[in-house]
C-alpha cells in the first residue's frame, strides 16, 4: 500500500510540475546571459575534444560550471538553437529535483503526505520560475540535482553503516555539483545538520569523515572567486564593515522569506542601489526580525527538530550570496533561493503535517476548512507561476517586467535597447539607452550601445566619441576597445586601429583573439608578414582559436602560400569554423598552381 502511495505521489507531483510550467515551453532566449553560455560563438556549440577541454579548463563568464556546459552542448548537438528543447531539459531536470525532494523528505521522516507537501510547494512555487524559465540557470538546476542526490547518498550511508559505498557515491554526487555550480560549496554543514536531525552523537569520526567535502568546498569556493574576479563581478565597495555585511545579509534573508510567503513584484533584477540605499532603519528593522526569528527557531528546539533543520538548511544553502563577498549588480536574486527554499517548504510541510494528525484530530469541520485553504492557495500558486512563465517569453517581456516594477533599473532600459538594437528599432533603441544614461550617467553598457547605434547609423565620428567616453569610465573595457578599432577601421584609419590593437594586447596580453584581431588589421593595411606573425602569437596562446587559423590561412593565400593556406583551412574546420564558399572555391582554383 506504502509503494502504491509512493507511485502516486510521483505521479501527481510530475502532472504539477509539468502543468504549472507548461508555459516555459512556448518561450524563446533572452539577452541576459543566454548570449555568453547557449546562443552566442562558443565551445557548446561543437562536439570535439578540443572544445571538452575548454569547457574543463576554463571559465564561463567567470563561472566555472563545465558540467552545466555539458548539458548546454548536448542540447545543442540536439535542438541547434530551437529554445524549446533548452526548455524541455530544464523543465524535466526541476521535476526530476521535485521527486529527489520527496525521497529525501521521506527518508529523513516516513511520512509520506510531509514529503508531498514539500515537493508540490518546491515544483509549483513562482519563484522557481526564474530557474527553470532562464535558460542559463540551468546551473542551478544541475547543481541541486547533484547537490540532493549526494544528501541522500549520505542518507543511506548513515542508515548502512557497513555501505561505505554511499559514503563515496555521495561523495562523486558533491563534486559533479561542485562542477555544476559553486553554491554546492556549503554541502558539509549541511551534512552536519544531517547528522544532527539523525540524533547522531557528536564524535571524532562524524567530522573526520567531512574533511575531504570540507577540502573540496575550499578548492571550489577559491575557484569561484577566482573567476569572478577575471570576470571583474566582484564590486568594489568603501571599507565594508562586518555590521554592514550583517545588515546586507539580514536584509537579504527577510527579503527571501518575504518572497517565498508573497511572491509578488518577483523580478530578474533587484537593483543593487534600490536595496543599498533603503537606509539604516529598514536594515535595523530586519535584522530584528531575523533576531526574532533565530530565537523562536532556537527554542523550538525542546519540541522538534524539524524547525532547526529546516531553518538551518534555508540559512546555510543561502551563505554563499547573502553578499559577504559582494558580487554581481544586485544583492539577491529569485534563483538563489531555489534549493534554499526547501528547508521553508519543509518547515511549513510539518506544520500542515501537525495541524491535521494532532491539533485538529477529531475536528473534521476544522480539517475541511484547512484543507480548503491549502487547496486554495496552491492554485493561487498555480497562477502566478503560470503568469511569471509568460515574463521570459522574449527579452522585450523580461526587461518590460523588471521595468513595472523598478522604474529605475538602468540596466534593464539598456538590456531591453540592446533588444530593439537586435531587431534594427534604432529610434526605440536609443531612447532606452539615454534614458539608462540619464538615470546611471556611468553606465558602461549604455555609452557602448549608443555607439552601435551609431555605427549602425554611419554616423562613424558620433561612434567613435561614445566608445572613447566609454573608456573614461572604463579604461580597460574590452567591449569598447574593440568596438573603437572596428571603428577605426571602417573608417580607414589603419594606423589607429593597429594602435588600440596594441593597446588591448598589452593590457590582455594572453588575450588570444586580440593578436587575431591584430592579424586582420595588418592584413587590411596590407602588411601580410606581420598579419602572419600575429596569427602565429594567437595560436601559441590558444592553438584551438578556429578563427585564428582561418585568418592565418587566408594570409597565406595572399602571399601565395597555397599548401599552407589549406592546411590552416583544413584545422579551421575540424574546430567547427565555416569558410565563406567564395574562399573555399578561391582555395581549390589556386591550389593546384
Amino acid at each position: 500500500m506504502k509503494k502504491l502511495k509512493i507511485i502516486l505521489s510521483f505521479l501527481f507531483i510530475l502532472f504539477s510540475v509539468f502543468t504549472a510550467f507548461l508555459p516555459c515551453l512556448n518561450n524563446g532566449f533572452v539577452n541576459w546571459d543566454d548570449p555568453d553560455h547557449v546562443t552566442g560563438e562558443s565551445a557548446v556549440h561543437v562536439l570535439s575534444s578540443p572544445n571538452l577541454k575548454e569547457i574543463f579548463t576554463s571559465f564561463s563568464s567567470g563561472e566555472y560550471q563545465p558540467i552545466t556546459t555539458l548539458s548546454f552542448l548536448l542540447d545543442y548537438h540536439v535542438w541547434k538553437l530551437n529554445a524549446f528543447g533548452y526548455h524541455l531539459t530544464s523543465l524535466i531536470l526541476h521535476a526530476v529535483n521535485c521527486l529527489l525532494i520527496f525521497w529525501l523528505i521521506f527518508i529523513l521522516t516516513k511520512d509520506i503526505f510531509a514529503s508531498l507537501i514539500t515537493a508540490l510547494l518546491f515544483g509549483i512555487h513562482p519563484l522557481q520560475v526564474e530557474a527553470i524559465g532562464w535558460i542559463t540557470q540551468r546551473k542551478t538546476e544541475v547543481y541541486a540535482l547533484f547537490f540532493l542526490g549526494s544528501i541522500i547518498a549520505y542518507l543511506y550511508y548513515l542508515k548502512n553503516n557497513s555501505a561505505g559505498k554511499f559514503y563515496f557515491f555521495s561523495l562523486i554526487l558533491f563534486i559533479l555539483s561542485l562542477l555544476s555550480k559553486p553554491m554546492a560549496v556549503t554541502l558539509p554543514i549541511v551534512l552536519l545538520m544531517v547528522d544532527y536531525f539523525e540524533g547522531r552523537k557528536i564524535s571524532k569520526i562524524v567530522f573526520i569523515e567531512k574533511i575531504p567535502f570540507f577540502i573540496l568546498s575550499l578548492i571550489f569556493a577559491i575557484i569561484a572567486i577566482y573567476g569572478h574576479s577575471l570576470a571583474r563581478f566582484i564590486r568594489h565597495v568603501d571599507a565594508p564593515s562586518l555590521f554592514s555585511n550583517i545588515m546586507i545579509a539580514s536584509g537579504s534573508i527577510i527579503f527571501y522569506l518575504q518572497k517565498l510567503f508573497f511572491p509578488v513584484k518577483l523580478s530578474v533584477l533587484y537593483p543593487y542601489h534600490g536595496l543599498e540605499n533603503t537606509g539604516l532603519p529598514l536594515f535595523l528593522y530586519s535584522l530584528f526580525a531575523l533576531f526574532i526569528l533565530i530565537m523562536v527557531i532556537i527554542f523550538s528546539g525542546r519540541c522538534t527538530k524539524k524547525i532547526i533543520f529546516g531553518s538551518s538548511f534555508f540559512l546555510i544553502t543561502l551563505l554563499p550570496v547573502l553578499q559577504f563577498v559582494p558580487i554581481g549588480v544586485a544583492i539577491v536574486n529569485d534563483h538563489y533561493a531555489y534549493i534554499s527554499s526547501i528547508g521553508i517548504f519543509f518547515i511549513i510541510s510539518e506544520g500542515i503535517v501537525w495541524l491535521f494528525s494532532k491539533r485538529l484530530k477529531g475536528h473534521s469541520l476544522a480539517r475541511l476548512i484547512l484543507l480548503s485553504i491549502i487547496t486554495a492557495l496552491i492554485f493561487v500558486l498555480f497562477s502566478l507561476t503560470g503568469q511569471r512563465c509568460k515574463v521570459w517569453k522574449n527579452s522585450t517581456t523580461l526587461w518590460n517586467d523588471v521595468l513595472s516594477n523598478y522604474p529605475n533599473a538602468d540596466i534593464a532600459y539598456n538590456n531591453r535597447g540592446a533588444e530593439f538594437l537586435l531587431h534594427k528599432q534604432y529610434g526605440m533603441a536609443y531612447e532606452d539607452f539615454v534614458k539608462a544614461l540619464s538615470i546611471n550617467p556611468d553606465c558602461l553598457p549604455a555609452f557602448i550601445n549608443l555607439a552601435r547605434v551609431y555605427d549602425y547609423s554611419g554616423k562613424y565620428k558620433e561612434a567613435i566619441e561614445y566608445c572613447s567616453k566609454a573608456l573614461e569610465i572604463d579604461p580597460a573595457s574590452l567591449e569598447a576597445y574593440e568596438l573603437l578599432r572596428a571603428l577605426y577601421d571602417k573608417t580607414g584609419n589603419y594606423a589607429k586601429a593597429i594602435n588600440i590593437d596594441k593597446e588591448i594586447i598589452k593590457k590582455y596580453p594572453n588575450y588570444a583573439l586580440g593578436y587575431c584581431n591584430l592579424c586582420s588589421a595588418y592584413g587590411t593595411a596590407g602588411n601580410l608578414k606581420e598579419a602572419i606573425a600575429m596569427c602565429k602569437k594567437s595560436l601559441e596562446i590558444n592553438p584551438d582559436l578556429a578563427l585564428a587559423h582561418m585568418k592565418l590561412s587566408v594570409a597565406y593565400f595572399y602571399t601565395k602560400e597555397y599548401a599552407k593556406s589549406i592546411e590552416e583551412c583544413r584545422k579551421a574546420m575540424e574546430l567547427g569554423y565555416n569558410p565563406p564558399k567564395e574562399f573555399l572555391e578561391s582555395l581549390k582554383q589556386e591550389s593546384p598552381k
